[in-house]
């Protein structure tokens, strides 16, 4: 797979385990954290399918976990300043594909999205 953001449109890499690390630092606001997730657990099709609870381990501190609601209003405020795809939820962050590629990795089946 190419990747293509459309004519004269550049892009860039990254890390995606940078991402995963800044996706858990207390510091940043839960929203980027939220984005920061999404992108560093991101597979080809711009899906980071999570476990149960996962999320809300990722985005907690000291060891505990962040509640349940605290969690959606993190995923809530990402998707409202579009730093998520508006199908995402808490079990599957789902990055647009203006804004992620993938060029590697196998396309694996959204146990959340089964449209794909």
């Amino acid at each position: 797979m190419t990747i293509s953001f459309g004519h004269d449109r550049p892009w860039g890499g990254v890390s995606q385990r940078e991402y995963r690390r800044m996706a858990q630092d207390p510091a940043q606001t839960l929203h980027y954290r939220v984005h920061f997730a999404a992108i560093g657990w991101a597979d080809r099709q711009g899906h980071a399918a999570s476990e149960p609870g996962r999320l809300a381990a990722l985005l907690g501190k000291d060891g505990k976990r962040l509640s349940d609601q605290s969690t959606r209003n993190a995923v809530v405020r990402a998707k409202d300043l579009h730093l998520i795809s508006p199908r995402s939820g808490a079990a599957c962050l789902v990055l647009p594909a203006h804004l992620f590629q993938k060029a590697k990795g196998a396309p694996v089946p959204c146990r959340v999205h089964q449209d794909r």
